[in-house]
């Protein structure tokens, strides 16, 4: 299994929207979750897109042409309520059923594409309000994947990065509350966090807001996970990929 995250910014520029099909054709994710995407037609040929249709679930936000989306490969998508009207757009969410591979059996696998909103209350709020809602929603025992645009730095930093921004409380949550682990870091031990966001401020330095938590139960299975970086990707977006891989 292959889970991926990537924030188009704006929908990306007219005329150069090819974002949905470099990232399937370069990285052929199981699961994609992206946000600020216009509808997935706008970036996919007609043929691919009736094909798959069914298997992408895509809001906007409220006042805006861009939203938040899921792409599930495999198995029956059932796009689930908006979390709240708050939300609506910032984090989409679908049921999987039959989706096979690592969820558990029999059960389903429930997904979440998250933008944290930008709104006057911090990130930080923003994201333990998503991620009180996501508990609510979603059945006990459940296999859950959680990624996206946080808006604040994921993981933990060692004393000699650079940028030293932490949000160790809210990232235990994901953990002790949900069961789930931060990806990259995992895959990546006593690595410092890479840059997934090129921010205005200080471009030079690795602002890593991008991720994906998966079941700690699936770590035997995490492979690798890595952030595409790159002049080719650099053009459509001030984010990167971030990219999940898991054996089954």
């Amino acid at each position: 299994m292959k889970i991926a995250t990537y924030n188009l910014r704006f929908g990306g520029k007219a005329g150069n929207r090819v974002h949905w099909q470099k990232l399937i054709a370069q990285a052929n994710p199981d699961v994609l979750l992206l946000q600020e995407t216009l509808p997935a037609d706008e970036y996919l040929p007609e043929e691919i897109y009736q094909a798959n249709k069914q298997q992408i679930h895509w809001m906007a936000v409220s006042d805006r042409r861009w939203g938040s989306a899921v792409y599930v490969r495999q198995g029956e998508v059932v796009p689930l309520a908006p979390l709240s009207a708050a939300f609506s757009g910032w984090v989409v969410g679908v049921e999987v059923k039959d989706v096979g591979g690592l969820a558990n059996e029999g059960g389903s696998l429930y997904i979440y594409s998250v933008h944290a909103p930008s709104v006057k209350a911090s990130y930080v709020k923003q994201v333990n309000l998503i991620l009180d809602a996501i508990k609510a929603q979603v059945p006990d025992g459940a296999d859950v994947v959680i990624g996206g645009d946080f808006n604040l730095p994921l993981g933990f930093r060692h004393v000699s990065e650079e940028l030293q921004q932490s949000q160790p409380k809210l990232m235990a949550r994901f953990r002790k509350e949900l069961g789930l682990m931060n990806c990259w870091q995992m895959a990546n031990p006593n690595q410092n966090l890479p840059q997934t966001l090129r921010w205005s401020n200080d471009k030079r330095l690795p602002f890593h807001c991008d991720g994906i938590f998966a079941p700690a139960s699936w770590y035997r299975h995490l492979d690798s996970a890595e952030v595409l970086a790159g002049e080719d990707w650099n053009v459509l977006s001030d984010h990167s990929p971030v990219i999940a891989c898991f054996d089954d």
